[in-house]
């Protein structure tokens, strides 16, 4: 972190942001877990099970303003301690480089991925920001770029990366993530209607089992190799014929695809109004070809974003339906192909134990949880022992004065998932409230920023809870 600080003074001749920040605080749960709207999609930094205190250092220097080439960089460390265990992690440490449209960045970096209200969302089904940003080399296109041969009526924007998940994961260690998005956009930028659509794929791959001296073959006969997989990954071509060679590939990659892929389709629509923007997305759920055949088609994220054109008062409300109880049906039938999809078990998988998770937090939408998490199923043994989900989510956002108010609640109703299903279904309702405000008079850009929230219902034992967290610049 010390030599993060003298590069940046040494380019603060040439115009470079540079932001400094130290951060301390606490929070406190009354019972095992911490309130679900005060952990959820933050990145990792809030404990799941503990009352904490924390302390941490950020520093970022940006891209200076109008240059075609740049580089920045920037890095966040927390440290949390609680009764049984003190946790060092950076949540953030990049560097990143852009070249006119394109930016290439290495290193731990937040992202979410989906289209959606990125700041009052309940969370992105495939990538929410609930856990730890995942170490990854990226290439991306970060705002929807317009070429000129279209009239600017067309834009697109994407990106393509490689990432590695944690290591000390059961059975299968040193895993991959490939992850590749493609969106695009109609209508002028200021058109007062314009369309979205796009999709993104994740897959999970590799793994030290995979590359021993005693694994597998080929179709060809020689061993497996990295280069060879990863043309099937970034393809998503099956490994065999159709029918499956399970024999030379095992019953997960030889019937399937090689790994774990998943992902989401999206659509959406934008209105601008004297009053304010409308937002409208939808989230469609993909992972085991359901999608496709159309058997899971009223599972997805649904939301509606109103942001005001105003400085005080209400300034965003967020209204979200998330359902994931279909899973593609109960299947079992051989008549037709899409009769034997069904049963997905979104986010679980049997070759990665772990599934879509990363150091111990979902990677997509907080409201499917893990076993880990609530009081569902203790012995179970599931990763995802809560992921066919429905809920009613709203988020709003005002300014009073100073006073910045957030406001997340939720209902939400577990049916469990295929072979342990709850009847009736077990309910839970989550509320959070965020209150934050300028500090000047102890140092120029400080915040003090506060949160209470409560979770009721049949998930796990009543909780109430609350943090409070002092942010001061450095320089």
């Amino acid at each position: 972190m010390g030599l993060l600080m003298l590069a940046a003074v040494g380019v603060q001749a040439q115009e470079r942001t540079y932001e400094p920040v130290f951060s301390m605080g606490g929070g406190y749960t009354s019972g095992a877990y911490t309130p679900f709207w005060l952990r959820a999609n933050q990145f990792g930094e809030v404990p799941t099970w503990e009352s904490y205190y924390h302390a941490g250092m950020s520093a970022k220097m940006e891209y200076r303003k109008g240059r075609r080439a740049d580089w920045a960089m920037g890095a966040t460390a927390r440290v949390n301690l609680t009764e049984t265990r003190s946790d060092f992690f950076f949540q953030e440490a990049y560097i990143k480089g852009k070249f006119g449209i394109f930016e290439l960045s290495v290193g731990r970096k937040k992202y979410i991925q989906g289209l959606a209200d990125t700041t009052l969302s309940s969370g992105s089904y495939i990538l929410s920001g609930n856990a730890l940003p995942m170490p990854k080399i990226e290439i991306v296109v970060n705002d929807f770029w317009a070429p000129g041969f279209l009239g600017g009526i067309a834009a697109f924007k994407g990106n393509f990366v490689h990432g590695w998940f944690d290591k000390d994961r059961s059975n299968v260690t040193q895993v991959f993530l490939h992850q590749k998005s493609f969106y695009g956009r109609l209508g002028k930028s200021s058109w007062p209607v314009k369309f979205y659509g796009g999709f993104n794929h994740q897959v999970q791959w590799g793994g030290t089992k995979r590359y021993l001296p005693a694994s597998i073959t080929n179709a060809s006969g020689s061993k497996t190799s990295l280069l060879s997989d990863y043309f099937y990954v970034i393809t998503g071509k099956s490994l065999a014929a159709a029918g499956g060679d399970t024999a030379t590939y095992g019953a997960n990659d030889g019937f399937n695809r090689l790994g774990n892929h998943l992902g989401s389709v999206d659509v959406g629509m934008e209105i601008e109004l004297k009053a304010g923007k409308l937002f409208f997305y939808r989230q469609s759920v993909y992972e085991d070809g359901s999608l496709f055949h159309g058997n899971n088609i009223t599972d997805g994220l649904h939301g509606i974003s109103f942001t005001r054109h105003a400085e005080q008062g209400l300034l965003k409300i967020v209204v979200e339906y998330f359902n994931t109880t279909s899973q593609g049906g109960a299947g079992g039938s051989e008549n037709t192909v899409a009769e034997l999809r069904g049963q997905d078990n979104y986010f679980n998988n049997g070759e990665f134990p772990e599934g879509w998770t990363y150091m111990g937090k979902g990677l997509g939408s907080p409201l499917m949880t893990l076993d880990s998490e609530t009081g569902l199923n203790p012995t179970f043994n599931t990763y995802f022992d809560n992921n066919r989900v429905e809920a009613f989510y709203v988020g709003a956002e005002a300014l009073l004065g100073e006073n910045h108010l957030t406001f997340r609640g939720s209902l939400s109703n577990a049916i469990g998932f295929y072979g342990n299903e709850y009847v009736p279904v077990k309910r839970q309702i989550s509320a959070g409230l965020q209150w934050q405000r300028p500090m000047p008079w102890i140092s120029e850009g400080a915040q003090l920023k506060a949160n209470i929230g409560f979770d009721t219902g049949d998930w796990k034992k009543d909780v109430f809870g609350g943090n409070l967290s002092l942010s001061i610049p450095l320089l």
